[in-house]
């Protein structure tokens, strides 16, 4: 009996606990828009995540309960957690992410919290709040001990508040999975609210199982009263050109930098002779989620998912689209995975999106885009100004390219499971043909563009959404860190009446959006709706940032940090140019200036 009226205890500190956590956590639903479905989501989730955060407090509190020595130790724990609570709290009202070894390392580094604009008052406030969570813990230790003998925690009563947060969890799972199949971005833009949040998504179950459809074309967002976003920061002011420029950009999946040659790619090589070309820079992202974001939106990654929410398109496309430009969209892969028609191209009508190319692989498919574009230019009212994007994606995984251009031999395709450094030669062969095969589509759709003298009006930029790795430097493919293979990408950019010219200072894709809008009309600053500059600037900068699903890179001339953005990636990495990594806390805390001058750009497009 002992041992039962022990536990009954144990469940009445835990539950007393609960309570004061489900205040804390009470916090994150001023974070939202307030929409009625918004708010019934929220509300069922924040106490279902809650309730899922103590079933695995539960299993290390049981063990303890068991020995003296661990009853005396499970108070500390428990106003330890709540404290972590209470600090994640504050990180997400500043950051608007959870708390992650960047966030620690600014916060134990001299000077880092006082960077915040967080002065003696805010540590005042924490030193108040952590006695009084301490007091909090004897007063529930305490009452523990009344509650256990209680009839609330026993019998039917016991498995009826079992039963109510069990319908919680239900509800929070179902609404987050039904929002998910029907674009509900009042319920998908909170899938990062709570801290480790666990969303349910049954999107391939539905399709398989359901029959349910989900590559509909898909209507708009949310109400702006709603959303969370400050973006842009000021409306646009917009005075279009008198002869509007039209836009090309064809972007060739996972072309790295020094590909980027005249043997390998003549085509843009000619192109570049008479355009600007970047030979130092960088994609916004190591995947192309991330890298074709950053192109179109020119702000820092991390803001994919609050966009990909709320169903925001970018203020390129938005500007244009009012201008009354001809939107038009020629894809290899379909645009629905990445989300790209939730998020880049969700204002762009669905008859001006061609992501269903024919053929068998990628080189196929590859030259039926090109086809379809080069058909549109003949056919084109020549008196309404275009927008138009090619994506190219025959370079991308199997390196696919037809007979005829297999210039670099041995050639081959090689098992992952098998690759090593012997063998990635002949696989690292077949990734350079399948971009001279490519390059060759570039070559064709700057002749049909010549030839029609669009070259007279049109700007054009040939790019990579991000780069390769072949083992260089242990890794291959790309998605895996921010070494120079995976995120170092060529960019050639045209303009009508500009001289050519080869610029060797940093630059981003986050440098596309600010470059083209000017181009466009937009008389605001850059800092309005873009982290990046214009590629017509000049001088050095300090960094690029370049953007992962759980992480980013901040990249210099000569180092490279790695930063978690989530508390299960781990901690800071700091790597020189050539991607060797410098050991020691000493080479991140030197690096801390940048960190706050990123966490504050992270969030500056955020309400």
């Amino acid at each position: 009996m002992a041992e039962k009226e022990n536990f009954r205890r144990l469940a009445a500190f835990l539950g007393l606990n609960f309570c004061l956590s489900l205040a804390i956590c009470a916090v994150f639903l001023l974070f939202t828009g307030g929409h009625p479905l918004e708010l019934a989501y929220v509300s069922a989730a924040l106490v279902s995540n809650t309730a899922m955060l103590y079933a695995a407090l539960a299993l290390i509190a049981a063990p303890l309960f068991l020995f003296a020595a661990g009853r005396a130790v499970l108070p500390v724990l428990t106003g330890v957690f709540q404290m972590v609570l209470v600090t994640d709290v504050a990180v997400y009202k500043i950051f608007k992410f959870h708390l992650n070894s960047m966030v620690l390392n600014l916060l134990l580094t001299p000077g880092g919290f006082e960077s915040l604009d967080q002065g003696w008052g805010t540590k005042a406030l924490f030193v108040i709040l952590s006695s009084a969570l301490g007091a909090a813990q004897w007063y529930f230790w305490r009452l523990s001990s009344s509650l256990a003998g209680r009839p609330l925690l026993r019998g039917r009563r016991a498995l009826a508040l079992a039963a109510g947060l069990m319908l919680f969890v239900i509800t929070d799972k179902g609404l987050f999975a039904w929002g998910t199949l029907y674009d509900s971005a009042y319920i998908t833009r909170n899938a990062q609210l709570f801290p480790l949040y666990q969303p349910l998504r049954i999107r391939s179950f539905a399709v398989k199982y359901l029959g349910v459809k989900l590559d509909k074309e898909v209507k708009g967002g949310i109400d702006l009263k709603y959303s969370g976003l400050d973006y842009p920061k000021r409306p646009l002011e917009v005075r279009p050109p008198a002869r509007p420029l039209n836009f090309l950009i064809i972007i060739v999946d996972s072309l790295r930098s020094d590909i980027f040659t005249p043997e390998i790619m003549p085509e843009t090589w000619a192109l570049g002779k008479r355009s600007l070309v970047f030979e130092n820079h960088y994609s916004g992202g190591n995947c192309t989620r991330f890298g074709v974001f950053s192109i179109l939106y020119g702000i820092y990654g991390n803001y994919w998912f609050p966009m990909l929410g709320e169903r925001r398109g970018p203020a390129l496309i938005d500007v244009l689209k009012e201008q009354g430009y001809d939107l038009r969209l020629y894809a290899s892969a379909k645009l629905s995975f990445p989300e790209f028609n939730k998020t880049c191209f969700v204002n762009v009508p669905r008859e001006g999106i061609y992501d269903e190319p024919a053929g068998k692989d990628g080189a196929e498919r590859d030259r039926d885009i090109s086809d379809k574009f080069i058909s549109y230019l003949k056919a084109r009212d020549s008196k309404k100004p275009y927008f138009a994007l090619i994506f190219y994606d025959a370079s991308h995984g199997n390196y696919d390219y037809p007979p005829g251009f297999e210039k670099f031999t041995p050639s081959f395709g090689v098992s992952q499971l098998g690759l090593n450094k012997s063998k990635v030669g002949g696989l690292k062969n077949k990734y350079k043909n399948s971009i001279y095969f490519d390059d060759s589509l570039v070559g064709g759709v700057v002749k049909a563009l010549s030839g029609a003298g669009g070259l007279k009006d049109t700007v054009v930029l040939v790019m990579g959404d991000h780069g390769e790795s072949f083992l260089e430097r242990g890794r291959y493919g790309h998605n895996q860190g921010y070494s120079p293979e995976e995120v170092r990408v060529p960019l050639v950019l045209y303009v009508p009446g500009r001289a050519p010219e080869r610029i060797k200072t940093l630059t981003s894709h986050l440098d596309i959006v600010p470059t083209l809008l000017p181009l466009a009309g937009v008389r605001n600053p850059a800092g309005d709706y873009s982290s990046g500059r214009s590629l017509f600037g000049t001088g050095p900068r300090p960094f690029v940032v370049s953007a992962s699903w759980d992480s980013a890179g901040i990249i210099t001339e000569d180092r490279i940090l790695e930063m978690p953005l989530e508390a299960y990636k781990g901690g800071l990495r700091v790597f020189d140019a050539e991607y060797r990594e410098l050991p020691g806390r000493k080479a991140a805390a030197e690096l801390s200036p940048l960190i706050m001058q990123f966490q504050k750009e992270a969030k500056r497009f955020s309400k």
